[in-house]
């Protein structure tokens, strides 16, 4: 499994925050788990799984590098738009805002405004 198919496997789920890799022995498969612990309820979500129990060991040492990096992805993700040069999500679509003059137009026309 490469970089961009772990991302985006782990990021299909925006809302949990996995911290850790483990490995579980299924009969003879090892099978890779990304873990949440941050709720209180322990989610896993299955990221592969292999019959040689070195080649897990790798994969997992591999993901455990790549986490981070996705979860820091994760959080741009989500404060990107705010920071940005577009509106708030907020005010999308509604006429919250009003927009005034600037200081030009009102020292043009000040009966106006």
């Amino acid at each position: 499994m490469n970089y961009s198919n772990f991302s985006a496997k782990v990021s299909f789920w925006p809302n949990m925050h996995f911290t850790a890799i483990e490995i579980v022995q299924c009969g003879d498969l090892y099978e890779i788990y990304a873990t949440d612990i941050s709720r209180l309820a322990k989610s896993k979500l299955f990221v592969g799984r292999t019959h040689d129990k070195n080649l897990a060991d790798s994969y997992a040492k591999q993901f455990e590098e790549w986490l981070p990096k996705v979860n820091r992805e994760m959080k741009l993700r989500d404060i990107a738009p705010l920071t940005g040069n577009m509106p708030s999500q907020a005010f999308c679509g509604k006429r919250d805002l009003e927009i005034l003059p600037s200081q030009a137009e009102f020292l043009r026309n000040p009966h106006q405004w």
